[in-house]
């Protein structure tokens, strides 16, 4: 199933640079400003990636993520691969696959084989709890860990609200469950597509607006579970701290749990536009990856 592993594997790469301060409100230091009106302000870009993240427009994400020249890249990569042909094994795997979520009784399906399993852990749930925050806490204690000071405490002050959060939601709740994979199911069922044909049929804009179908959706089944991903992309503030020439250092802060949790990182300028710096470099390391194989 290369075609359906290829569109996700480019999805992943998007998706994991729209977790970078995609999402933030306007805080510059004037300071900092470019006093050339020719290079573009990395915040009003950031506005944007905020405006077509919440649309679930994945298309403009990727799209605004990456330099023209990558997203060609990426998007000939896509057009090779649905030339290739289709074994049967991999018609099968896929149908089968596709079943599970789009069938008209998968949502019943998925409960009878998943309903014991949570019947089973329930009463190990509180023990698992206490075991996972006292690890988490001995993460944030350890000289080991690779967080820095900044998020070290950054993270400390969210662990009280973590532990709040945690200990009030119920994750093996079968109604929970129920609705959650619901949604996912009939995402699933509205993007349209019941055969690794019909995916090979999608243009990879097309495929790249399918999966937005599941980004909505998944933001709601995590709804369920008490993390509002919206609210929290609209609470994150950029700062430009550094611009000059084609580069740029931002700081973010970001609410989770009621605690401010910031990072910084670099931004360069290619084609036009600002890109994060470490972005880039896995993208490059992903296009070799692709012209390999």
């Amino acid at each position: 199933m290369k075609s359906s592993r290829l569109s996700m594997s480019l999805l992943f790469v998007g998706l994991i640079s729209a977790v970078n301060p995609a999402f933030a409100q306007e805080s510059v230091n004037p300071a900092s400003r470019s006093v050339s009106q020719s290079i573009p302000d990395p915040a009003l870009q950031i506005r944007d990636l905020a405006r077509v993240f919440r649309a679930n427009d994945l298309g403009g994400l990727v799209n605004a993520l990456v330099p023209p020249s990558q997203y060609q890249v990426m998007r000939q990569a896509y057009e090779m691969q649905r030339l290739q042909p289709i074994t049967p094994a991999e018609r099968k795997k896929f149908s089968e696959g596709i079943a599970k979520l789009t069938d008209a009784n998968a949502v019943d399906k998925f409960m009878l084989e998943i309903e014991p399993k949570l019947v089973e852990a329930r009463p190990k749930a509180m023990g698992a709890l206490l075991i996972g925050m006292g690890a988490l806490q001995v993460a944030l204690a350890s000289d080991d860990s690779e967080l820095t000071a900044e998020q070290r405490a950054a993270l400390q002050s969210a662990m009280p609200g973590i532990q709040k959060w945690a200990a009030e939601t119920d994750f093996l709740s079968s109604i929970s469950m129920r609705q959650a994979f619901s949604l996912l199911s009939d995402a699933a069922r509205n993007t349209g597509v019941r055969s690794i044909d019909e995916l090979k049929m999608l243009s990879f804009e097309q495929a790249l607006s399918k999966a937005g179908t599941l980004l909505a959706a998944s933001k709601q089944a995590l709804y369920l579970y008490g993390l509002d991903i919206n609210a929290i992309a609209d609470s994150l503030q950029v700062q430009v701290l550094k611009q000059e020439g084609k580069s740029a250092r931002v700081r973010t802060t970001i609410t989770i749990f009621d605690a401010p949790i910031s990072s910084e990182m670099d931004l360069v300028l290619l084609e036009g536009r600002w890109y994060s710096k470490t972005s880039i470099a896995k993208l490059n390391a992903h296009s070799k990856e692709i012209a390999a194989n």
